[in-house]
């Protein structure tokens, strides 16, 4: 059930790419984290308007926001937000910032059809 959201200045030339970097990351969540990966759900949000810092020089960046069900260490959380840095910094090796957020949504309050299996 992960949702990657990943947002991207529009000064980046990464559309047509976007099929294989969401694979790639998947992937990652499958081997670090034991996803399956049906159900990663992933998203580019292409950014036209933004301001990094005091608005000097290139201000492209890369932001990767993970989503995934609470219960997942502090631990297993680190390897997998460091792998994916990586992924990302492989997809787009210029010199720009380049982040990844891990957040974990509620159980109690998170709705799915078909229907999550009850906590066991």
């Amino acid at each position: 059930m992960p949702h990657l959201t990943l947002e991207y200045t529009d000064s980046l030339k990464l559309e047509g790419n976007f099929p294989e970097l969401f694979k790639q990351l998947h992937q990652v969540l499958v081997d670090l984290a034991g996803i399956q990966p049906g159900n990663c759900k992933s998203r580019a949000v292409r950014l036209t308007e933004y301001f990094v810092g005091r608005g000097k020089g290139r201000q492209a960046f890369l932001h990767l926001q993970v989503r995934f069900l609470e219960g997942r260490s502090p631990d297993l959380k680190r390897k997998v937000g460091d792998a994916l840095l990586q992924e990302l910094r492989t997809a787009c090796p210029e010199e720009i910032q380049v982040t990844v957020e891990i957040l974990d949504i509620e159980k109690d309050v998170y709705f799915k059809y078909p229907d999550l299996p009850s906590p066991s």
